[in-house]
């Protein structure tokens, strides 16, 4: 059995069973070999834009015997997908990376959905899912070696009123309060360090701030 990070895991179990699946930015393909394992009826291909962790993954393959069930391919983003690709994954990428590789809805004309995991800029990721025509139905921060991840499923659709800076987060859970109350005491360090004269920087803090507040406030309710 093979291990992964606690993040992976659940990224993995956002993945629906019976689908096509590419794992982009690949790295090793741990979670395409754990999605393989832990799902009964998929097909999964393996892409990175960097040869090096594909020769990696190419070991962990035979290593696990999935040479011939999983594809590997040398791939810049989503570009020239199988058609029968239906369920793009992407985890371990920046938001604005993440949201680079996205744009190009040409890329995803047969894709029906779309998880993510991005290791920033949330609200960013957030805002590309809604512009290319995706709606996010389920969202979920998880906590790995100190660092906060955000893990989310999208489908076609929209979010009729979606806030970019706390999605659809479930306000009660512990992984939430933590992360949003960790930006809060970091947010107020700096205000009481930071020069007057950087005004504008002041202000997007206290308005960050008055936002969280507001947010952390209804979870007690």
């Amino acid at each position: 059995m093979i291990n992964i990070s606690k993040r992976l895991q659940l990224v993995a179990s956002f993945v629906p069973d019976n689908s096509n699946i590419i794992d982009v930015g690949c790295d090793h393909a741990l979670l395409s070999i754990y999605l393989y394992n832990n799902l009964k009826h998929v097909s999964i291909t393996a892409s990175d834009i960097n040869p090096n962790p594909l020769k990696i993954a190419k070991e962990n393959l035979e290593k696990y015997h999935l040479e011939k069930k999983i594809k590997l391919v040398l791939k810049d983003g989503l570009t020239d997908l199988d058609k029968n690709i239906d369920t793009v994954v992407i985890a371990g990428m920046g938001g604005i990376l993440i949201s680079k590789i996205l744009t190009n809805t040409e890329n995803l004309k047969n894709i029906k959905n779309i998880i993510l995991s991005p290791n920033n800029d949330f609200p960013i990721v957030r805002e590309t899912i809604k512009k290319i025509g995706f709606k996010i139905v389920k969202e979920k921060l998880v906590i790995d070696k100190e660092k906060t991840y955000l893990v989310l499923k999208a489908i076609r659709g929209k979010n009729k009123k979606l806030d970019y800076y706390f999605g659809i987060l479930n306000k009660t859970d512990l992984e939430v309060i933590y992360y949003y109350t960790n930006i809060l005491n970091k947010n107020t360090k700096i205000l009481k360090s930071i020069p007057k004269k950087y005004v504008k920087r002041i202000l997007l803090l206290k308005l960050e701030n008055k936002k969280i507040k507001r947010f952390l406030l209804t979870t007690s309710k």
